[in-house]
């Protein structure tokens, strides 16, 4: 499992969500008015894995933590870096996202 933690500087939820949902797919969507859960399977060759987005208004500022899991539970255990993957395309999409809008974006943790 890979997780990325980010801090937007922004506090605008719903037009962040609306960015993300626009430029990934998600198989399940859950809103509420300060935080929302975005998940994806995605199936390779012997293995499936499960990404997840969480997104969290805080006062003046979004925190956003990015998880690829489940990758290298297939047959030997290769992961073929799909987490990595997958936590790196979206964290380039709110790079995009924060470059159009001149928010501050910062990664808080990688682990």
């Amino acid at each position: 499992m890979r997780i990325v933690k980010l801090k937007l500087g922004s506090s605008d939820l719903i037009s962040t969500i609306d960015f993300l949902i626009n430029d990934l797919k998600f198989d399940y969507e859950n809103h509420s008015t300060d935080m929302s859960v975005l998940t994806w399977e995605e199936y390779y060759f012997r293995k499936i894995q499960f990404n997840m987005i969480i997104v969290k208004r805080e006062q003046s500022h979004i925190l956003i933590d990015i998880i690829g899991g489940a990758g290298g539970t297939g047959i030997l255990k290769i992961a073929w870096w799909s987490e990595r993957r997958y936590t790196n395309r979206v964290r380039k999409v709110l790079k995009k996202y924060a470059h159009e809008f001149n928010f501050s974006l910062e990664e808080i943790e990688s682990l």
